[in-house]
């Protein structure tokens, strides 16, 4: 019995070292389709957040402002995830640019924007949900 668990155990453990790193099985996978936007049940949110959006990208010299820069006026915004922390909602937006960026907003009890942040989108990004 020992010998069956010693040569299992040796077995497992050299093809566990066969297999390619993570990073090359990444790469070996076809690319992952863009994450598909929700239904918006709140619009004034998402016009809301177009709107600070837009006054962030008109802030001369700061980082969102160059994020900003290429994306067409309107802004048009797509709602990818919507949750609740007890009285905080939090809001995950794709911003439509040629390089697609990902604004992630959070309303406090106020009803106001509490935090609003801007990335660039990561190639084959899908939130959780």
């Amino acid at each position: 019995m020992r010998r069956l668990l010693s040569l299992t155990l040796a077995a497992a453990l050299a093809a566990g070292c066969a297999l390619p790193p993570a990073q090359a099985q990444r790469a070996a996978a076809p690319a992952a389709a863009p994450a598909a936007a929700i239904d918006d049940v709140e619009p004034e949110v998402t016009k809301d957040v177009a709107a600070a959006l837009a006054r962030k990208g008109a802030e001369a010299g700061t980082p969102d402002a160059a994020l900003l820069r290429a994306c067409p006026a309107p802004l048009q915004l797509e709602l990818l995830r919507r949750s609740v922390d007890g009285e905080e909602r939090s809001y995950l937006y794709r911003v439509r640019c040629p390089a697609p960026l990902l604004a992630s907003a959070t309303y406090g009890k106020n009803g106001a924007i509490k935090r609003l942040t801007l990335q660039a989108e990561p190639a084959g990004y899908a939130p959780g949900r």
